[in-house]
């Protein structure tokens, strides 16, 4: 039996609950109803926080992105100096360890049309996945300090990025067994890839 109401917060419950249902049963299977079961609340509860379920699906991928990005932010927000080399060691950490501690957020996010990477970076990339924007500012900074040549700077992006977003996927197969403790090796494996 449905319960009338809810304590806590259930708007949150209701994100979480729809990120969990997609990828458990993909999006053709998504609906506010099914949500709301895995809530415990009425099949109107959803309706109190969204219109229909394509606009429960659009505050999933901003609650899943505002997430990422406060967590890339804070980390360019302690270190010294914003075109530092460290702080791309340190912001590639923190973009893998996020996906490390939600590692449900990782396909969910990824399997979404909510974001665009333009990878030529000719234009401005206001347009690209803030978390993306935010990792290439960086990654162009710290390699114009350290003095790559102007026609190499978008290849190493590219290519850090790449390393980055694939150690991310690695850290969050279900079937990948690794001896170590991610945590404490994530940071050596970033720095020895840069070598």
């Amino acid at each position: 039996m449905d319960k009338p109401y809810h304590h806590g917060n259930l708007k949150n419950e209701l994100l979480e609950a729809g990120i969990d249902l997609i990828n458990k049963e993909g999006e053709n299977n998504f609906s506010l109803r099914k949500v709301a079961a895995r809530c415990g609340v009425s099949h109107a509860a959803p309706y109190s926080h969204f219109q229909n379920k394509e606009d429960l699906l659009k505050e999933m991928q901003a609650y899943v992105t505002a997430q990422f990005m406060e967590a890339l932010e804070h980390t360019v927000r302690t270190d010294s100096s914003p075109d530092d080399p460290e702080l791309l060691i340190q912001i590639g950490k923190t973009y893998i360890l996020f996906f490390l501690h939600h590692p449900h957020y990782f396909s969910f996010l990824f399997s979404q049309p909510c974001m665009t990477i333009d990878l030529s970076m000719n234009g401005d990339g206001e347009s690209d996945f803030p978390p993306f924007r935010l990792f290439r500012d960086v990654a162009q900074r710290a390699l114009k300090k350290m003095g790559l040549p102007k026609n190499e700077i978008s290849d190493a992006v590219i290519s850090m990025w790449a390393s980055v977003h694939g150690l991310s996927s690695i850290v969050t197969m279900k079937y990948v067994h690794y001896d170590q403790n991610w945590e404490e090796k994530i940071e050596d494996i970033i720095r020895n890839n840069r070598r």
